[in-house]
């Protein structure tokens, strides 16, 4: 299996600063063993590394919005806590995961709006 998408932008950082996978678990307080599983896609990307990366490179604006991109490509799952929600907003959240793959791009784009969010989570 090889890198993902995020995997392979973060391997080119590395070698670009001539790290290894030891330097990148010390930087992120992980093994190794996790950071190799994160790069190749078989455990998900902790958020947190988005940051604390993006930082350690030193990141461009465009950088950063290519590694956001890569995170939420490769992102299988996403947990979402409800526990102080109301009952309206929890089905809300229901409503959503049940018809996001119907959505159109234009839809998708219409909710950010709505949202106030651009779609790039910088």
């Amino acid at each position: 299996m090889g890198y993902t998408k995020f995997g392979k932008i973060v391997r080119k950082k590395m070698i670009d600063h001539d790290e290894n996978l030891g330097d990148v678990a010390s930087l992120l307080d992980v093994s190794t063993a996790f950071v190799s599983s994160v790069l190749l896609g078989n455990k998900s990307i902790p958020e947190n590394w988005l940051k604390m990366l993006s930082d350690h490179y030193k990141m461009t604006y465009a950088e950063k919005k290519e590694l956001y991109d890569a995170y939420c490509e490769d992102k299988k799952n996403i947990k979402i806590d409800v526990e102080q929600a109301s009952v309206p907003q929890i089905k809300l959240v229901m409503q959503f995961q049940r018809k996001l793959p119907q959505l159109t791009d234009e839809e998708v784009r219409a909710l950010f709006d709505i949202l106030g969010e651009e779609d790039n989570g910088l």
